[in-house]
């Protein structure tokens, strides 16, 4: 995060109105976090002086604009929504300029490193996503965006991209790339009927569900999982949500892989439904992967894989994208199959 997008005397502001006069004068460490595309993000600690003593302070700091800038609107929407309990606090918002806000948000403290050897910790994300796609009252509106549109567009940029790539930087290209054309020609009416499945139908999802988004902190003596990153929330089908966990939950962890139709039925079972995979389901759920493939995520690792977005890439890096591009080549293909 550059110095001009997170000003220290707004951040010393922002400690001040929150905590009063014990900030003056207080050591304040600013220190960038791995962050979005479109955002920036930051640690703020400080170290207040009171009567019982010091104490520390830490609030995440996030620099949003473009796109992504519309998070703000999100996290007040959360605060009226069942998400308010899984989601990060939102304590702060100032408005830089037009399209760009910094927020502030609660600190997770995550209770583990890496919980998701535990399948119990997997399951309970499930439970937590049909808590939130099973929400009748959603309270405040989503702020708008077209993203069929979008993921459309998206879409066609990663085929256009993988009909220019080598055969070999890629290897599972080849044999993936005819499924890969049939599945953008379709992907607007694959689309549609992804969405009207029912019984699960549209609902507020978060959109972009995976490990890096997600932590386990502890709270009242329960381990509970909590959702980072909301930029991407929208109003979607609830099977994007649970196959982009699945699917890339499943790419790290073996048991993740092996019990996923288990934790699909799980997830069924939670919002009240009977936890039969039947054809239908199966053929939505990929349709749903297949649409999250290629909102972005193809299209990046195809990128890093054959050199196209950092020539300078280490090859171990080149290797594990062309690993993860295979994965997602595989959910093309499924939907392909299911689609025909």
């Amino acid at each position: 995060m550059t110095r001009d997008a997170l000003d220290r005397a707004a951040v010393t502001a922002f400690l001040v109105a929150r905590h009063g006069d014990a900030v003056r004068g207080a050591a304040i460490e600013i220190r960038p976090l791995q962050g979005g595309l479109c955002s920036e993000v930051a640690l703020v600690t400080a170290r207040l002086r009171g009567g019982a003593g010091t104490r520390r302070v830490a609030v995440v700091a996030k620099l949003v604009h473009g796109a992504a800038a519309r998070e703000a609107a999100v996290y007040r929407r959360l605060s009226r929504s069942v998400a308010r309990r899984f989601s990060p606090e939102l304590l702060g918002a100032q408005r830089l300029g037009r399209g760009r806000w910094l927020l502030y948000l609660e600190r997770i403290e995550p209770a583990h490193a890496w919980p998701w050897t535990d399948s119990g910790h997997t399951a309970r994300v499930l439970d937590r996503l049909a808590r939130l796609h099973g929400e009748t009252a959603p309270g405040a509106p989503l702020p708008a965006w077209d993203y069929e549109t979008e993921n459309l567009a998206v879409a066609r940029g990663t085929l256009s991209l993988a009909e220019r790539l080598p055969r070999g930087e890629v290897p599972a290209l080849a044999r993936a790339l005819p499924a890969l054309r049939r599945v953008v020609a379709a992907l607007p009416a694959m689309r549609r009927q992804l969405l009207a499945f029912q019984p699960l139908g549209r609902a507020v999802i978060h959109g972009d569900v995976h490990p890096g988004n997600v932590m386990v902190r502890r709270r009242d003596g329960v381990a509970e999982p909590v959702l980072l990153d909301w930029a991407r929330a929208r109003i979607g089908s609830p099977l994007e949500d649970v196959s982009s966990w699945l699917q890339a939950l499943g790419y790290w962890e073996p048991e993740a892989r092996r019990r996923h139709d288990t934790l699909l039925a799980g997830y069924l079972s939670a919002r009240g439904l009977a936890p039969a995979l039947t054809r239908p389901l199966r053929d939505a759920y990929w349709f749903a992967a297949a649409s999250n493939a290629l909102a972005g995520a193809l299209g990046y690792h195809l990128a890093t894989a054959s050199g196209a977005s950092d020539p300078g890439a280490a090859p171990s890096a080149r290797a594990a994208a062309a690993r993860n591009a295979a994965d997602w080549l595989r959910v093309i293909r499924r939907a392909d199959a299911c689609w025909s």
